[in-house]
């Protein structure tokens, strides 16, 4: 998940991007900058979205579990084998 440090730049970003293109001359007042960042943080917590580093992390350990099943599977396989050649 995104901690409250990276919630908060995206948010930024996105409301500098937004007070920049969509209202030039005007801009946004700081309460529409407030209400605007609070729903865009709240649409990302609701998301479940994750930091690139933790999808690594997770698509790492998925591969090293996968890696490990096949050994196991082949161990297994082997193990059966051996009873049925002893029977």
């Amino acid at each position: 998940m995104f901690n409250p440090a990276q919630l908060k730049d995206l948010a930024d970003q996105w409301l500098q991007g937004l007070s920049d293109k969509s209202f030039p001359g005007q801009g946004l007042t700081e309460e529409m900058k407030m209400m605007a960042k609070a729903h865009f943080q709240q649409w990302l917590v609701q998301a479940n979205l994750v930091t690139r580093e933790e999808f690594e992390v997770q698509a790492n350990l998925l591969n090293r579990t996968q890696e490990r099943l096949a050994t196991l599977e082949q161990q297994l396989s082997e193990l059966q084998q051996s009873l049925e050649d002893d029977t």
